[in-house]
């Protein structure tokens, strides 16, 4: 099996719509881009006006939504509306890789290259390690939600650090450091997730069709599946990892390489835009196929267009790399709305607040597990490798570790149970508050650290 597009096929709902609506709603499918184009503008006119990253909110008018669609106060049927997650890890987060790579500097890159590539592959797998245990024996959780939570949660979301970044004079090295790190992190957590879910559907259908003791998430017990996650290194096989990940870096360096040239047989903005559009799609849809990682593809791909193809004047004109990049800065900012939309409006905080407990473990667990992961790293890296990465920029990529809507996709991509849903509410709930708390205490510090203001 696949295991790369587990979460895209096996394990995604049965519905292939990316969205429907259900008999009874006032709207219709034609409403959904106007509402969405007018929140982004108010999100954008209330940002010009706060500061406030307009992500957060989007983030904001999505949790509203998800409030007045409670059952009771759900006037305007807005639940009705049924959003498929493959519509996020397809079309949405994609786009946000291709454009963040492809605005990173290779020069800048290359000076922390090795720190950034053992965050986004070992450091994602150290931190699912240790954050399923500390969730097993701080959080109390069961063996699989731990682990797979762990997995699904270990990506991080630069979009909101990078808005930051742009009101602080930052390092540039240091903003390339942590847009490469969750570019390629997010293709390391799918691996990981759908790793340890085909390992718990082949081991035992209990994993997915096994019950939960209502009322608590504490009592619940696998025995069966905890035995087959004592060998680790199974899940996490060095070889089936180094196969997706680096397979699917190798089809996206050769997609790249392939409409470099094609470049050369053109010199119109439409045409050529329209071609890294199909070097985006055509990396992810060609990298699944084949059984590798999509999302790794497409970072390769971004970081050699905007390194190698843009770079030589007679493969694209200046004219067409300006219409390509304002592009693309366009289509991030569309993603990236959607993106943080679609996790404020999947939130439940009912279940969130009435979960609160577990779900402060959870966040303890998974801070921790970031703390024991990329300090020991970068002081490697630092040590042994001519990258000198500063204690300070260790504490703001300790606390710039947001997740985002990745987390949000995969455990929304599972087939209905109540694993999924045990699942869903933990995800949820430390999503939220990383993004809340952490956004918080990420601006106080990096103005304080670099207090030069532009």
């Amino acid at each position: 099996m696949n295991t790369n597009s587990l979460i895209l096929a096996d394990a995604a709902p049965a519905n292939n719509n990316v969205m429907t609506l259900n008999q009874g709603s006032p709207f219709t499918f034609e409403y959904v881009i106007p509402i969405f184009l007018i929140m982004i503008f108010a999100a954008a006119l209330f940002s010009s006006k706060t500061k406030i990253p307009h992500t957060m909110i989007l983030l904001g008018f999505g949790v509203c939504i998800s409030l007045i669609s409670l059952k009771g106060l759900d006037i305007l049927n807005l639940n009705q509306f049924n959003i498929n997650p493959n519509l996020v890890i397809t079309f949405i987060i994609p786009p946000l890789i291709f454009e963040a790579m492809m605005n990173v500097d290779y020069k800048r890159f290359k000076a922390i290259r090795i720190s950034a590539l053992l965050l986004a592959t070992i450091g994602v797998i150290l931190a699912t390690l240790i954050g399923g245990f500390l969730l097993v024996y701080i959080a109390g959780l069961p063996i699989l939600p731990a682990f797979a939570f762990a997995a699904l949660i270990s990506p991080t979301d630069a979009a909101i650090v990078i808005e930051i970044f742009k009101s602080v004079r930052v390092p540039r090295v240091l903003s390339t450091l942590m847009e490469s790190e969750a570019a390629f992190n997010d293709a390391t957590g799918a691996i990981a997730f759908s790793s340890i879910i085909a390992l718990a559907v082949g081991s035992s259908g209990y994993a997915i069709a096994g019950t939960y003791n209502s009322g608590s998430f504490l009592t619940s017990s696998f025995p069966t599946i905890a035995n087959s996650f004592v060998n680790l290194s199974f899940i996490l096989h060095v070889e089936h990892f180094i196969v997706l990940f680096f397979g699917g870096s190798a089809i996206g360096l050769g997609i790249a390489t392939a409409t470099h040239r094609l470049h050369t047989l053109m010199n119109d903005p439409l045409s050529e835009t329209s071609l890294t559009i199909a070097t985006v799609f055509g990396s992810v849809v060609l990298a699944n196929t084949l059984g590798v990682s999509g999302l790794a593809a497409v970072a390769v791909a971004g970081l050699y267009f905007g390194n190698v193809t843009v770079k030589k004047e007679a493969i694209m004109s200046k004219n067409v790399r300006t219409f390509a990049f304002n592009f693309w800065e366009m289509i991030a900012f569309l993603a990236s709305s959607a993106a943080f939309l679609y996790l404020g409006v999947s939130m439940n905080l009912i279940d969130i607040v009435q979960h609160f407990p577990i779900i402060a473990l959870s966040l303890i667990a998974v801070f921790g597990a970031r703390a024991a992961t990329i300090y020991p790293l970068l002081a490697a890296t630092t040590r042994f490798t001519k990258e000198n990465i500063p204690n300070v920029w260790k504490h703001i990529v300790l606390i710039g570790g947001m997740r985002g809507a990745i987390s949000v996709a995969l455990v929304a991509s599972l087939p209905p149970s109540n694993l999924k849903n045990i699942l869903q509410t933990i995800t949820f709930g430390v999503v939220l508050l990383s993004l809340i708390i952490q956004y918080v205490i990420l601006s106080k510090y990096v103005k304080r650290v670099f207090p030069n203001v532009q």
